[in-house]
This record gives C-alpha cells, sequence and structure tokens, in this order.
C-alpha cells in the first residue's frame, strides 16, 4: 500500500500540510440548522422519541439518553489518569504544615504573659 501523495513515506503528513485540504464543505452548518432549526429541537425530539421506545435496541436507547444529557446538563469532566505522581506534593505539603505547628509552638511557648 503506497501513501497519498501529500503524506510522507511514514503515512503522516508533512508539517503545513493539510490531511483535509479542502476543509468542511462551506454551507453545511447552514444548512444543518435549515433542516434542525437553530435550537436543536428537532434533533432533542428525536433522540427522546428513541430514549423512549422500547422496540429500539437497547445501546441506541441509551446512546440517546447519552446526547440528550450531554447536551442539557453538560458532558461529564473527564480527568487523565496520574500515575506515581502526587500533583499537589502533599508530602511536602504536610512537612510545611508540622513545621509551621512547631514555630507556633515555639513562639506561644516564648510569648511573655500578659497582665490584665
Amino acid at each position: 500500500m503506497t501513501a497519498p501523495q501529500n503524506r510522507k513515506g511514514s503515512g503522516r503528513f508533512p508539517k503545513g500540510i493539510s490531511g483535509n485540504p479542502g476543509g468542511r464543505p462551506q454551507g453545511l452548518a447552514r444548512a444543518t440548522r435549515e433542516l434542525v432549526g437553530e435550537d436543536g429541537k428537532k434533533l432533542t425530539e428525536l433522540w427522546w422519541s428513541i430514549a423512549q421506545d422500547s422496540m429500539q435496541r437497547t445501546s441506541d436507547r441509551l446512546e440517546a439518553s447519552k446526547l440528550l444529557a450531554d447536551r442539557g446538563w453538560g458532558k461529564a469532566p473527564t480527568y487523565a489518569a496520574i500515575e506515581e505522581a502526587d500533583p499537589l506534593d502533599l508530602a511536602r505539603l504536610e512537612q510545611a504544615a508540622e513545621e509551621f505547628r512547631a514555630s507556633i509552638v515555639r513562639l506561644a511557648g516564648q510569648a511573655e504573659p500578659q497582665i490584665t
């Protein structure tokens, strides 16, 4: 299998060369909004009908429910797993807290009694 003309031998695109030089077809977003409506209500109605239809495949019903939830409440945040690292460096923070506590105890012991 040979790489297309605008790719390197490795199959990767050289810097500055797009894999999609034509880009998204002009007017596609506008045409979609004309079909669906500016607010997307037709799409939400379709997803809702799929989610409620017991004759639909379970996977389709779940996907429709996910689409509704994502659009209605936003996608749940995802976090990258941090392996073998402590981004907060808790050991250092605990040490600093202990040093601070020791300083307070030392200063409290040096304070002269106040006469009232």
